[in-house]
């Protein structure tokens, strides 16, 4: 009963629609006499379709002016430029002229005659190197050079003199000059060249030892000898080792002289 009803509705609905339609073509039938089946004669019109012909404007063209003749040049007719071969013509060699060789005339260099140098004496502002001369220069310098009380000099150099003791004393004027002097230096240049043992760094050895050697004035040394040991063989060895190496840069004394220094060995 539910579905009935509107589904009359629906179809009422679409009968109308129908209708409606063929009212609308019957009218359009009776409004267009040509779509029904048998016109009227009188019903005909004939019509005369005429060309559409596009009317086109003639053009106006302006007549030329005339230009005078005065004022029209004539153009000259362009001439081809012809290169032309040069004629060659043979000359015998006793027509050519060979010029004359203009003569030079050479001027004569006049000789002059140098002026006369004066020679004068130059006296030269050194004196020759005597050997022997100043080796005496210098032993009188050592001479003439006082020795100082050991306990004016510095600290460094006395701890080096104390080494040598009572033997200090039977040295000459010269040799406790040379030391004086040079001890400080001789252990600077034997520091410098020093080298920690790698041995002795792993095992962590440490110590001071004494060493002696003479120095003679040519610079040559004796075999360096160890008087007080370290306590270690590779330090000792080493010390030895170092000299023989650091005794060409060692100052060089007017005689031979005994040299007696220490050389430690710290690990910080």
């Amino acid at each position: 009963m539910k579905y009935i009803i509107p589904a009359l509705i629906l179809s009422i609905f679409l009968h109308l629609l129908i209708l409606k339609t063929y009212k609308i073509k019957d009218d359009v039938v009776k409004d267009n006499p040509s779509s029904t089946k048998n016109p009227k004669k009188s019903d005909i019109k004939y019509v005369i379709l005429k060309s559409a012909v596009k009317k086109v404007e003639p053009k106006i063209t302006k007549p030329k002016e005339e230009i005078p003749k005065e004022k029209v040049e004539k153009k000259e007719p362009v001439k081809k430029l012809i290169k032309e071969k040069p004629i060659y013509k043979k000359v015998k060699k006793s027509d050519i002229k060979v010029a004359k060789k203009r003569e030079v005339k050479k001027e004569e260099v006049k000789k002059t005659s140098p002026k006369p140098i004066e020679k004068s004496e130059v006296n030269p502002n050194y004196t020759k190197l005597n050997p022997t001369k100043l080796q005496k220069d210098t032993l009188e310098d050592f001479l003439s050079t006082p020795v100082q009380d050991v306990k004016m000099l510095d600290e460094l150099t006395q701890s080096y003199i104390k080494l040598y003791g009572e033997e200090y004393n039977s040295f000459t004027k010269v040799q406790k000059v040379f030391l004086q002097k040079n001890l400080k230096d001789i252990g600077r240049i034997t520091q410098k060249y020093l080298r920690y043992p790698d041995i002795a760094v792993r095992t962590r050895q440490s110590g001071m030892n004494i060493i002696e050697f003479t120095l003679y004035p040519n610079g040559d040394i004796t075999h360096p000898i160890i008087t007080s040991s370290s306590g270690y063989e590779t330090l000792d060895e080493n010390t030895i080792q170092t000299i023989e190496i650091a005794y060409k840069d060692y100052p060089r004394p007017k005689e031979p002289t005994k040299i007696k220094i220490y050389v430690t060995y710290r690990l910080y």
